[in-house]
């Protein structure tokens, strides 16, 4: 099985009927949505060099030059920022998009519950809203959403005791980009880090690797091919999971997002088929409970 599990669904960049007709030409099985939490924007260009001159410091000799870089993506009054164009970043994301997609594809869609702990009591959120057949975990952004990751304390502990995965999104400061603090303070939770561990990646690999409930995806231009394998060298396929992050990034020839993109890299990875099964699908399952 085949499972996206990391997309952000949203018809203004990519409507229902041609997210379902990639997913069967591709065949992928499953997406796990999120909410859409900012005004649709394209990764191309110069924003895709940027991009990538990022992702060099970051996993270089420039690292502290690439968090200020990843970090200036996000204005002082909470906008993302790239190039001088600004888009709105939803202090609460619409969870009811993603329970009405479920609802009307429960055959195809999963979800991810997205909190925001620095605006709402999120515990009292997750269970009085969380309650719809197809929620699979719950998703933070704690580097949009600007709050430091300890606001996730309650409902990390929630997510353990549930035996609920928890997919973050990290900042590059010291606060919100904190990937230690909830694996020390909730053992027994299952974290994924977005992204292969953006913006820290190689210290977070090394911090996880021996730990048999953390992971990571490999989603996003955030990546490329080459740290991607980076990754699954450092962690072994047992701790990384496919994901896109679309509809960001990746044009098809449409314009809009190629979905075989990411996908057909992993399929090229020099791994076995059971290996691969794993990446594709299988160590999202078992981290799901599914």
């Amino acid at each position: 099985m085949i499972i996206d599990m990391h997309y952000h669904i949203d018809e203004r960049m990519e409507p229902m009927d041609r997210l379902l007709s990639q997913m069967d030409q591709h065949g992928i099985d499953r997406i796990v949505l999120i909410a859409p939490m900012v005004d649709p924007f394209h990764v191309a260009g110069a924003a895709a060099k940027l991009a990538s001159l990022a992702r060099k410091m970051l996993t270089g000799r420039g690292y502290r030059i690439g968090l200020m870089m990843y970090e200036s993506t996000v204005t002082k009054n909470g906008r993302f920022s790239v190039l001088g164009d600004k888009y709105d970043i939803y202090s609460a994301p619409d969870n009811s998009l993603v329970e009405k997609a479920m609802a009307a594809h429960p055959d195809r869609f999963w979800g991810w519950f997205f909190i925001n702990p620095s605006v709402e009591d999120s515990v009292f959120r997750l269970e009085s809203e969380m309650t719809a057949d197809g929620w699979i975990g719950v998703k933070c952004h704690p580097f949009w959403h600007r709050y430091a990751v300890r606001y996730l304390d309650d409902a990390a502990a929630w997510c353990a005791e549930k035996n609920l995965p928890l997919l973050i999104h990290l900042g590059g400061k010291k606060d919100n980009g904190d990937f230690r603090y909830l694996p020390e303070r909730h053992p027994n939770l299952k974290i994924i880090y977005a992204h292969a561990g953006l913006p820290h990646y190689q210290r977070i690999w090394d911090y996880i690797k021996d730990r048999d409930n953390l992971y990571v995806d490999l989603s996003s231009p955030y990546l490329n091919k080459p740290l991607r394998l980076r990754a699954l060298h450092a962690l072994g396929p047992e701790k990384c999971m496919y994901g896109t992050d679309g509809p960001f990034g990746y044009p098809a020839e449409d314009g809009k997002y190629n979905h075989g993109a990411i996908l057909s890299e992993i399929k090229q990875f020099p791994i076995s088929t059971a290996d691969q099964e794993k990446i594709l699908g299988k160590n999202f399952m078992k981290a799901a409970g599914l």
